[in-house]
């Protein structure tokens, strides 16, 4: 009887340390700023899908920036100052917050990417992880690189594009993250 108890009791703790307690949506967002934009956010919502309230710490990290911007992390409490890199967070069950990444480019071209890490507090392994492009391009899957062409490159009067699919749109950016006009 002993033994039938304690296998109940292990399936039971194995199923519920299994379930998975944050989502974050999307996990990469990428957003254009121009150089006379005052604020833009990147947003992304983390969601407690467990059945307790949890307290949770996110963490920003800067990859890369130009000189000159700054950014911010807004939650469901604050947007928070530009110096601010950690934060703790209490999330109900069920709960969603907004995770947004604010850049403030300052009059200037330029660029930036950010992370940010949250996890469970006493559970590491809890941890998501979101990323948030400012005028830089999502990763293209290796096999779909491979089929599209743009030469000669560089170029200075025009260009040739082929491609396996029908493209819609082209869009084209200078080094800085400027559109180039076409």
């Amino acid at each position: 009887m002993k033994q039938l108890l304690f296998s109940i009791l292990f399936i039971l703790s194995s199923g519920l340390y299994g379930q998975t307690v944050l989502v974050i949506n999307p996990t990469t967002t990428s957003v254009s700023v121009k150089s006379t934009d005052l604020d833009v956010a990147a947003k992304a919502n983390l969601k407690n899908t467990s059945k307790d309230t949890i307290i949770v710490k996110w963490t920003r990290k800067i990859e890369s920036i130009t000189q000159g911007w700054s950014s911010a992390v807004c939650d469901k409490n604050f947007c928070y100052i530009p110096s601010i890199d950690s934060m703790r967070l209490i999330m109900a069950p069920g709960e969603t917050s907004n995770m947004d990444i604010h850049v403030y480019p300052g009059g200037i071209s330029g660029s930036a990417k950010v992370s940010l890490s949250i996890e469970q507090i006493g559970k590491p392994e809890t941890k998501v992880t979101a990323s948030y492009l400012f005028n830089q391009s999502t990763p293209i899957k290796s096999d779909d690189k491979d089929a599209i062409q743009l030469y000669p490159n560089p170029t200075q009067d025009y260009f040739m594009v082929n491609s396996p699919i029908v493209l819609g749109k082209i869009e084209l950016y200078n080094i800085t993250g400027e559109k180039a006009k076409v």
